[in-house]
């Protein structure tokens, strides 16, 4: 059985990580998978604490450490550069997981089996069921309706994911991924094979979801689609034009606030863009050997 890279965002996690440590080395043991870990420690507050020994189904483990919060999204970006910039010594197809438990770990068998058999660019894990507040649930759906009724495109996935390692170079020249890892999986990559999972509980502590990072996180997807977005709501005002053209009321109602959202796209990415040049120096991480 071929190695495989598991990439790991972490911020203050570390319990959650040990935990998700134990269950992966168990995975391997199970299913005589070998893994390289690779955990990206997102300026965390809370020294690092891993407690995992070598064995022969984690062959190595590396904590990445950057010297600025970016959040999971950037942090992933961080991490696939590296290990792109490092091909000669780490040429493993990657798996994208968060540590705090909520993605199952007992699924990589099954993101593993289908991605060798369906020779797909990635597999990605869509959610049947989310384990949060009903705001959230509810203000999700609403963002998910939005983005397809001006893309067609409809995410229902998030970092759990495995990724042919030849495809990376697709996506990290993309500021596309520095606004969001699914965003930039849809937007850049065309073989997209598709598996379901119940994201799981966390093992501990509070998810840090809060109204504000859902809007910040909606807001850069949407900004990765702003072309198809942007043709879409031409199409829709003209429409709207027929329909409501006598009355101007109602089709200022529609178009106006559309006009605002495709301004506002435009201004995202375009901040999106001067942050990923500013902070290009982010992907010369450096790396710390655990084992």
């Amino acid at each position: 059985m071929k190695n495989f890279t598991i990439v790991i965002p972490v911020y203050n996690d570390w319990n959650n990580l040990n935990r998700l440590l134990k269950k992966i080395n168990l995975i391997g043991k199970k299913n005589s998978f070998k893994f390289d870990i690779l955990v990206i420690n997102d300026f965390s507050t809370i020294k690092p604490k891993i407690k995992l020994k070598k064995n022969i189904y984690i062959k190595k483990l590396g904590v990445l450490n950057i010297d600025k919060n970016l959040g999971s999204q950037r942090a992933i970006a961080v991490a696939l550069n590296y290990l792109f910039k490092n091909k000669k010594k780490i040429k493993h197809d990657i798996i994208i997981m968060d540590a705090d438990g909520q993605d199952d770990p007992n699924v990589i068998k099954n993101l593993i089996y289908t991605f060798k058999k369906s020779y797909s660019d990635i597999v990605v894990v869509e959610r049947t069921n989310r384990n949060e507040p009903f705001w959230f649930k509810f203000l999700y759906l609403i963002h998910k309706i939005i983005l397809f009724i001006f893309t067609g495109n409809h995410i229902k996935f998030g970092n759990f994911s495995l990724i042919s390692f030849r495809k990376i170079k697709n996506i990290i020249y993309s500021s596309d991924l520095w606004a969001a890892y699914p965003a930039a999986i849809v937007n850049n990559l065309n073989n997209i094979k598709r598996i379901q999972s119940e994201r799981k509980r966390r093992y501990s502590g509070n998810s840090k979801v809060n109204l504000i990072k859902l809007f910040d996180h909606s807001s850069r997807v949407f900004s990765v689609f702003k072309n198809k977005i942007l043709i879409a709501s031409i199409v829709y005002s003209y429409v709207l034009y027929f329909i409501f053209g006598e009355d101007d009321l109602i089709f200022h109602f529609f178009t106006i606030p559309i006009i605002i959202a495709n301004l506002y796209n435009f201004y995202i990415d375009f901040t999106n863009k001067k942050d990923f040049r500013n902070n290009t120096n982010l992907l010369k991480a450096k790396l710390r050997k655990i084992f």
